[in-house]
C-alpha cells in the first residue's frame, strides 16, 4: 500500500470528496503529504444516514459476529503494522517507534473487546412475587466518535471497539490535523467492515463536530480533547439527552519519596512527559519531589533532558519529534515564557530546536523547570508539550494537598518502597488512575478516565461496554389466573 494523494470522507463503503480542500501537513519538515477533501453538510447527513440505515441489521448481529468482526480488523491491522506506524509518524510527528507501539496497542484493544463481548453474560432476577426479570443490553443505535490529533487510531480503538462490540454503528470525525492514521486504517478494513456499519468525515472541528453533536440521528457521543469543547459537547448531550464519554484534558502529579527507585523513577518519568513530545493527555506534567532528594533528582532529570536525541520521526534513534503544528509549537513556547516570567526557574530547554535537518519542522526543546508553585500557570494549566513542572514537599501531606490542588484529575503516581505509604497515597490522590511505583501503563483492561474536569466515563475495559448500550428490564410472569378486576 501506498498513500493517497487525496483523501476523503467514507460513506457506506465509498470514499466521497467534499468540495473543502485543506493540505495534511508533516510536522516534522511542514510540507504537504496529501490533500484532505473536507464533508459538507449533506456528507455529514449521508453519514449518519448510512449508519441508521446498516444499524437496522448490524444491531440485531449475535456477539459471535461481532466478534469475529473485531478480531478480523485486529488481524489486517497486525499484517500491515509497519505500513499504519509510519502512516501515524508522517501524520503527527511522535517517534516511529512510539507509532509502532501504538498501533500494537489498537491490535490488543480489538482483541480485548472481542473476548469481552463473547464473555459478557446478561442477567436474571427472581423475585418474591414469582416474577422474573431478564436484564439485558441494547445497542444504543449510531454513536458519534470525536478523537483527537494525538494518538488517532489508538484512541479510535478506545471507542470503536467497544461500540462495534455492543451492536453500535459510528460515524467517526477525526482531527482535521490528523487524517491519514485513522483513514489508513480504514482502507486495509475496507472489504471487511459492513457498508454502513463505520463511517468518516473529514473537515474542521467547529463545523463537521458541531453537525456530528447536534445530528438528531446520532444517539451516543464519545469525545476526547480539550475540557473547553468536552463542556460544550456535555452539555449539547444533556440538552439532548443522549449518553457522553469525555476523556478530557489532566495535569498528572508523579510524587517522589525519597526512599523511591531514582533511577525506575527518572526511566519512567521522562516516558510520562516526553512520549508523543509531550502531547499525551496523561502525561506526568508536575513531578512532586521529597526536599531531601530534591536536587539530586532536578539533577538527573537535567543531564536526560539535555541528551535526548530530538529529529526525524522516522530515524530509529529519534527519542522526541515534532508536535503536531505550528499554531500549537507556538502555544508551548508561550507557555514556556509565561513560565520564566511568573518566576519559575529554567532548568534546560525553553526553546524551538532548528538543528540537524528540524529547521521547518515543529520541533521544541524538552524544557525543564524547577522551583515551580501550583500558582503559576504553568502548574495549572494543561500545555501538551516537552514541558515538565518539578516542585518540592516535605511530607505525605503536603504532597497530597499539592497533588490535588488542580481542576483536573487524570492520571497520577507514587514513587516509594514503603506499601503503606503507598497504599495511603493512592487513595488519597485524587485521579482516576494512580500508578504505583510505574506510570502510563493502560493495557487492555485498566479502566482509563479522569475525576474532576477530566472528564466523564471510562474507557480500555470491559465496562466501556455500558457507556455504548442501554438496560432493558423484560418482567415476565407466572401467574396465569385472570387479573382482579376493579
Amino acid at each position: 500500500m501506498q498513500l493517497l494523494k487525496e483523501y476523503g470522507s467514507y460513506i457506506n463503503g465509498e470514499f466521497v470528496y467534499g468540495e473543502k480542500s485543506f493540505p495534511c501537513i508533516n510536522p516534522a519538515n511542514g510540507k504537504p503529504i496529501a490533500q484532505i477533501r473536507g464533508a459538507d453538510a449533506e456528507i455529514v447527513d449521508n453519514a449518519v444516514a448510512a449508519a441508521r440505515n446498516a444499524f437496522q441489521t448490524f444491531g440485531k448481529t449475535t456477539r459471535v459476529e461481532r466478534a469475529n468482526l473485531l478480531r478480523a480488523m485486529a488481524d489486517r491491522m497486525e499484517q500491515n503494522s509497519e505500513y499504519l506506524a509510519k502512516a501515524e509518524c508522517l501524520d503527527t510527528g511522535k517517534p516511529l517507534g512510539e507509532a509502532c507501539i501504538h498501533v500494537g496497542c489498537c491490535v490488543e484493544m480489538y482483541r480485548y473487546f472481542a473476548s469481552a463481548i463473547e464473555a459478557r453474560e446478561e442477567t436474571g432476577i427472581c423475585h418474591d412475587n414469582g416474577s422474573i426479570s431478564l436484564v439485558v443490553r441494547e445497542p444504543l443505535g449510531v454513536a458519534g466518535l470525536i478523537v483527537a490529533w494525538n494518538c488517532p487510531p489508538m484512541l479510535l480503538a478506545w471507542k470503536l471497539a467497544p461500540a462495534l462490540a455492543m451492536g453500535n454503528t459510528v460515524v467517526i470525525k477525526p482531527s482535521a490535523s490528523a487524517v491519514l492514521g485513522i483513514m489508513e486504517a480504514i482502507r486495509i478494513w475496507d472489504d471487511i467492515l459492513p457498508k454502513g456499519v463505520v463511517n468518516v468525515v473529514l473537515g474542521a472541528g467547529k463545523e463537521i463536530g458541531d453537525q456530528i453533536t447536534n445530528h438528531p440521528g446520532i444517539s451516543k457521543l464519545s469525545f476526547t480533547g480539550s475540557v473547553e469543547m468536552g463542556r460544550k459537547i456535555g452539555a449539547i448531550a444533556g440538552e439532548r439527552i443522549i449518553p457522553a464519554t469525555l476523556e478530557l484534558g489532566g495535569k498528572s502529579a508523579a510524587v517522589i519519596f525519597e526512599d523511591a527507585n531514582l533511577e525506575r523513577a527518572l526511566q519512567k518519568t521522562l516516558i510520562g512527559i516526553l512520549s508523543s513530545a509531550g502531547e499525551v493527555c496523561v502525561a506526568n506534567a508536575r513531578v512532586l519531589v521529597q526536599d531531601t532528594v530534591y536536587d539530586r533528582f532536578l539533577s538527573m532529570l537535567k543531564e536526560k533532558f539535555e541528551g535526548a536525541v530530538i529529529g526525524d520521526p522516522m530515524n530509529a534513534g529519534t527519542q522526541i519529534g515534532a508536535v503536531i503544528n505550528e499554531a500549537h509549537m507556538e502555544k508551548v513556547l508561550g507557555y514556556i515564557e509565561t513560565g520564566k516570567k511568573e518566576g519559575a526557574a529554567l532548568i534546560c530547554g525553553g526553546e524551538r530546536y532548528t538543528e540537524n535537518g528540524c529547521a521547518d519542522g515543529y520541533f521544541i526543546q524538552p524544557t525543564l523547570f524547577g522551583d515551580v508553585k501550583n500558582t503559576m500557570t504553568i502548574a495549572k494549566e494543561e500545555i501538551f508539550g516537552p514541558v515538565l513542572c518539578v516542585m518540592r514537599f516535605t511530607d505525605e501531606a503536603d504532597a497530597l494537598q499539592q497533588a490535588n490542588d488542580s481542576v483536573y484529575g487524570l492520571g497520577a503516581a507514587v514513587w516509594t518502597e514503603n506499601i503503606h505509604r503507598a497504599i495511603r497515597m493512592g487513595r488519597g490522590l485524587e485521579a482516576g488512575m494512580v500508578w504505583i511505583n510505574d506510570y502510563l501503563d493502560c493495557a487492555a483492561g485498566n479502566p482509563f478516565g479522569g475525576y474532576k474536569s477530566s472528564g466523564l466515563g471510562r474507557e480500555v475495559n470491559q465496562m466501556a461496554l455500558d457507556h455504548y448500550s442501554q438496560v432493558k428490564n423484560i418482567c415476565i410472569s407466572d401467574d396465569e389466573g385472570v387479573p382482579m378486576v376493579w
